[in-house]
């Protein structure tokens, strides 16, 4: 019965996308996994949902009655749910998180008011800037930034986090700020090591190779190195609002912009989520969002 309900999860989501590709793409998986769990409504049910084409993707008159049975069932699940666990002391639990160490900062800010409104549940954050094996590491949910690659979990897209890139006051006292994206290519850049392509800054649809004296896989460390005038570099901009303010950092070619992040948030594809699972996912989605919506400039 749960295979069924997660399919008739992405049934929904492809009738209302019209397109296995982009579900495919919101959920970080292939297309063919998408198409593959609608065959399997269709044969279980033995009706045809979808009218296929090269170019259009429509349901049949059989599809959009089911589609509003599915929706009904799922409603009636979701209510079950809540009726079981919604006011059981026990519904709380562990919950495992692996997630970048700037944003684990932000969601430890945050957990005194999680905590007050979710009793029973205990979280635990793994703080790591590189790959966290999901399986390996124990977690129930981890942070993702840029494209993820594995095809058996499901990733919910939380949002693009715009990037700034900036120097220090002391390193431009001794390096004329660069004027242009090429420029870059003659300053100290301080890189982050995770993955041969980071020394592969794209800007403005443009490729730009840069090169420097230090490298480190942690995101905090290049942060203090470029603070002291190691070199410039490429953050997040939640990640350095506070000292472009204070004066600290200072934000260079700011009318030329910078690559976004996808961010998500991923979790086992073969199991249903376990409601205090759910709860600890609602809430990193909603810290993800309060923190993108803080941001005062994110085109730039």
């Amino acid at each position: 019965m749960v295979p069924m309900i997660e399919g008739l999860r992405w049934f929904i989501r492809v009738a209302e996308c019209g397109s296995f590709s982009a579900v495919a793409r919101e959920a970080m998986t292939n297309q063919v996994a998408v198409s593959r769990r609608i065959n399997l409504l269709e044969s279980q049910f033995r009706v045809t949902l979808f009218r296929r084409s090269t170019r259009n993707l429509a349901l049949t008159d059989e599809g959009r009655a089911f589609l509003g049975h599915a929706r009904r069932i799922l409603r009636e699940v979701d209510a079950l749910e809540t009726e079981i666990h919604g006011n059981d002391s026990t519904h709380g639990g562990h919950v495992r998180i692996g997630t970048t160490n700037m944003f684990g900062l932000h969601l430890a800010r945050s957990l005194p008011d999680f905590h007050r409104h979710h009793v029973g549940i205990t979280v635990e954050m793994i703080l790591s800037d590189g790959f966290v094996n999901m399986i390996e590491d124990g977690l129930d949910l981890a942070m993702r930034t840029g494209q993820v690659m594995e095809t058996t979990t499901v990733a919910r897209h939380l949002g693009d986090v715009p990037r700034h890139l900036v120097a220090s006051p002391s390193y431009l006292a001794d390096h004329s700020a660069p004027v242009c994206v090429a420029d870059l290519q003659h300053h100290d850049c301080v890189l982050f090591s995770y993955g041969a392509t980071r020394q592969i800054w794209n800007i403005d649809g443009e490729a730009v190779r840069v090169s420097g004296t230090y490298r480190t896989n942690s995101s905090l460390a290049q942060h203090e190195a470029v603070r002291n005038g190691m070199g410039i570099s490429l953050f997040p901009c939640f990640q350095v609002e506070a000292d472009i303010k204070s004066g600290d950092l200072v934000r260079l070619l700011p009318d030329i912009p910078m690559e976004s992040i996808p961010f998500y948030v991923t979790y086992p594809g073969n199991q249903t989520l376990a409601p205090r699972v759910r709860k600890v996912m609602n809430w990193v989605a909603t810290e993800a969002k309060a923190l993108t919506d803080a941001l005062p400039d994110r085109n730039g």
